[in-house]
């Protein structure tokens, strides 16, 4: 309760930073160094960070959130930044390099700050996200807040279809973006905003804090740290610099100004940007689109000190199709619907690239080789099943039901010769140990008349595959300017789809929803998502043993985030509905 008392008081304070920012676009907020002694703003930032899953991971002092589980220990370590943020002797420590292995494979360096760190990153973020959101280009999608990839991909297909027609591509990538931010260019544009010295110096101090690896410091003289809770804000600030140049020569041009300019044989374009990957749309030639990549490589460079990744930068023909956030954009005319002048429907396409399709396929081959002989079936059932539905989650927006289909009969032949050779047993007797008639439907289908593959743990619950064709195909519409603006007060409907309308009307018909299939299937839902265990006890809760509870104790609202399973005995003390399963 303190910390939700808290988090609105952290709210209220960072509308009324973003509404005196978004109404005098040259104000300097010079009084932001005190917001970081005040009590809420620093147990609401620790709040975050502890509850961040890369709590668990220590940065060179050792300490993750397991060393702060005490009440005492918190606020002892709140006390110590406190007294040493007023008196201005906090000195971040280098962060801890590691590095992941990349798609192309490569690895890509990571700096993992200490949690005290993270917790003073988490104040500056707060502070400064609502401040400069005001400031921020529609054209700019990555790490900002109810903003997502598939905007950014629905931005783009608006461009590309009638009337817009943009025909040109340049598929734009900056070389190692996060690793080349010159400090001082930054600290120039965060000057624009901000004229606390004690904020600017303390940014300062942790752009140049350093790294440490192998045990050996190295100095930061330019860069943010990937990993580091602040610096996808600092990138943005700085790529914002690109959008204004883009805002300049076509986003901030009247319709009129536009039409004059093609008037004159001169090329329009538009920007979107996640991140460090963007794509201009030209409307034009291809040497004027060859131009203008030209003059984006001499604004990064003379500008910004960034190189243009010319090995990633194409310029393609909207028909041809791009690349652009793991997703294959591409143009065409429909062949069935013709117009008076024989021209077919344009349509944009949107498909899974080959590269991510392949990257499928490798992470289902490592789950299910020979280093997982020592796991349980269900344990890799488990670790494909969360794979699955996060890879398909984000392809469920594209044209990808075919690919869907596919993948699922390849995933399912392929984990059954691993259930099969991993067991030395034939393949009539898998087939009877392994596939069980499918009685319960899935993801709001109907049961599906085959058998479903997959294992029975030690208690005898069994535990499927995940159906990747079932995963429902959903179109992102294009949402432009009705992006619910975070700081402005109002609120963002792009992950939480509301309550299923059957539930409320089979009520107010004084009918039972749980005779549906609707019914039965989100309450399906609901148990693997939380993995078959009770969310307030954490014993295993598997089929009858579970019960699905309404959190706010209304039947009626059947809204996935309002379930959670609990055991019997949590659900009756809950005041639930006694042992009978809802």
């Amino acid at each position: 309760m303190v910390i939700t008392d808290h988090g609105e008081k952290v709210r209220r304070k960072q509308q009324q930073l973003h509404y005196k920012a978004k109404e005098n676009p040259e104000l300097r907020f010079t009084a932001l160094y005190g917001l970081m002694l005040w009590a809420p703003w620093m147990e609401v930032a620790l709040h975050g960070v502890l509850n961040n899953q890369g709590a668990r991971t220590p940065g060179t002092d050792g300490v993750t959130k397991d060393n702060l589980r005490t009440p005492k220990a918190r606020q002892v370590l709140m006390e110590a930044l406190r007294e040493e943020l007023a008196a201005g002797t906090y000195r971040p420590e280098p962060v801890r390099r590691v590095y992941i292995p990349k798609a192309n494979g490569k690895q890509r360096p990571l700096g993992i700050p200490t949690i005290r760190d993270r917790v003073v990153q988490m104040m500056v973020k707060d502070l400064l996200e609502p401040i400069f959101e005001a400031n921020f280009e529609d054209c700019s999608y990555g790490f900002r807040p109810n903003r997502g990839c598939w905007d950014a991909l629905a931005e783009i297909g608006q461009y590309l279809k009638r009337p817009s027609n943009y025909e040109w591509a340049i598929e734009g990538d900056i070389r190692d973006c996060f690793g080349s931010i010159d400090h001082k260019i930054l600290m120039k544009q965060l000057r624009r905003r901000v004229g606390d010295r004690r904020l600017l110096t303390l940014i300062w101090r942790m752009l140049r804090a350093g790294v440490l690896e192998d045990l050996q410091y190295y100095s930061t003289e330019t860069g943010a740290p990937q990993g580091g809770i602040v610096s996808p804000l600092f990138a943005n600030v700085y790529m914002h610099q690109l959008d204004e140049w883009a805002a300049v020569h076509s986003h901030r041009l009247t319709q009129s100004a536009r039409e004059w300019r093609r008037g004159r044989g001169e090329p329009t374009i538009r920007l979107t940007r996640y991140a460090d990957d963007f794509v201009v749309m030209v409307k034009g030639t291809q040497e004027q689109a060859e131009a203008i990549k030209a003059e984006v490589a001499e604004y990064l460079s003379t500008m910004m000190c960034m190189e243009l990744n010319l090995e990633k930068t194409r310029i393609t023909h909207r028909t041809e199709g791009f690349e652009f956030l793991g997703i294959q954009v591409r143009y065409g005319e429909s062949w069935e619907r013709k117009d008076a002048n024989g021209r077919g429907r344009g349509n944009v396409y949107y498909l899974p690239t080959s590269k991510a399709v392949q990257r499928y396929k490798d992470k289902v081959r490592e789950l299910t080789s020979n280093k997982t002989n020592y796991a349980k079936d269900v344990e890799v059932i488990r670790a494909l099943n969360r794979f699955i539905t996060g890879w398909g989650n984000y392809y469920r927006h594209a044209n990808s039901a075919i690919i869907f289909e596919k993948l699922e009969h390849w995933t399912g032949k392929r984990v059954f010769r691993w259930l099969q050779r991993r067991h030395r047993i034939p393949a009539k007797a898998a087939f009877k140990r392994f596939y069980v008639p499918s009685d319960v439907p899935i993801n709001r289908h109907p049961a599906r008349k085959d058998k479903r593959l997959g294992a029975r743990d030690d208690r005898g619950q069994f535990l499927a595959i995940w159906p990747l064709g079932f995963i429902p195909i959903r179109y992102w519409k294009y949402r432009g300017s009705q992006i619910p603006q975070k700081y402005a007060g109002e609120s963002s409907e792009r992950r939480s789809p509301g309550p299923p309308e059957y539930s409320t009307k089979a009520w107010a018909e004084g009918k039972d929803p749980r005779q549906t299939a609707e019914y039965r299937n989100l309450r399906e839902i609901i148990r693997e998502r939380d993995r078959y265990q009770c969310q307030r006890c954490g014993k295993y809760a598997p089929g009858a043993m579970g019960e699905v509870h309404h959190k706010d104790g209304d039947p009626t609202n059947d809204d996935p985030g309002n379930l959670e399973l609990l055991c019997e005995e949590c659900h009756q003390e809950t005041g639930g509905f006694g042992g009978r399963r809802r």
